[in-house]
């Protein structure tokens, strides 16, 4: 092996050491580029599916939202009947304290009317002297012209009591109402809650895309690099293989030119001799033989 060889040869196993070397890094670099970018690529995933959940929730804040808001208005409406039926309540009152006042009625409607059957029955069950009997009509003649006085109390009584009822009903309607607002109002607020908390991760995520996706871009570009300087050896080899390969070339096409004279030389001989009518030798015979072929 000339020294050219050599060289070249040493120069080929450095290479080769050098090409190993950026495979490895190559491989390395490799993996942890497609490692960032498929955690980019989950990251992508997750914020694409919790964009999908606080659609989901907004679609439903805004529907306990408007719900809150027709709540409000029928709980503002209920508001608004029972302040008139209050009015209305105090305006009862007051009316049948002026017709008692007016009619000077201290009893009940039940109580003189048990009055007015228990001389009735009395009349009907008891013998009395004329004037007595006629005093005991007179008497129911005036607690019937009473009793229809104190009806009018009684009537009275039954607007307030009804009124009452109303009140009542119109107050618990309110308060359900009320009650619906706050829970509805509540839920709406916890979905917000939850939309800013989710919008606030989807925020770090993004950061974490991003970042991700940074590093893969610098794994991406020392990948390139080191393919390129990859690429660049083995061209370098291919060079030099070239060159010991034109050098074999040559030297078997030298050796192959030497061996051919040598043969013609042998030959020459051998036909001096036959000329001469010497005896061949068997080296003789095996010059024949190569040149022959």
């Amino acid at each position: 092996m000339t020294p050219q060889q050599k060289g070249l040869v040493s120069e080929l196993n450095k290479h080769k050491a050098e090409v190993s070397k950026l495979k490895n890094s190559l491989n390395d670099l490799d993996k942890e580029k497609e490692s960032w970018f498929n955690k980019k690529d989950e990251h992508y995933k997750k914020i694409k599916e919790f964009i999908q959940k606080i659609r989901g929730h907004k679609a439903n804040r805004d529907a306990l939202t408007q719900e809150v808001k027709q709540l409000k208005q029928k709980r503002d409406s209920l508001n608004d009947e029972l302040t008139l039926k209050s009015k209305g309540l105090e305006n009862l009152k007051k009316e049948r304290k002026d017709v008692a006042a007016s009619l000077d009625i201290k009893e009940s409607p039940s109580s003189i009317k048990k009055q007015i059957e228990k001389l009735e029955f009395k009349i009907e069950t008891e013998p009395m002297a004329f004037n007595k009997e006629q005093a005991v009509m007179k008497k129911i003649k005036e607690l019937k012209k009473l009793y229809e006085d104190a009806s009018i109390i009684e009537k009275a009584d039954d607007k307030i009591n009804n009124c009452l009822e109303e009140i009542e009903q119109k107050r618990k309607e309110a308060n359900e109402s009320h009650k619906l607002v706050q829970e509805k109002a509540k839920q709406s607020q916890e979905l917000h809650e939850t939309i800013l908390n989710i919008s606030a991760y989807i925020d770090k995520l993004k950061v974490e895309e991003q970042e991700s996706f940074k590093k893969f871009s610098e794994f991406k570009k020392q990948f390139t690099e080191t393919n390129a300087q990859l690429k660049e050896k083995l061209r370098e080899m291919n060079n030099i293989r070239e060159q010991l390969d034109k050098i074999d070339t040559e030297r078997k096409e030298k050796r192959r030119q030497e061996q051919e004279l040598f043969l013609k030389s042998k030959e020459d001989a051998v036909n001096e001799k036959i000329k001469r009518g010497e005896k061949l030798t068997t080296e003789d015979l095996l010059v024949f033989q190569k040149v022959s072929k």
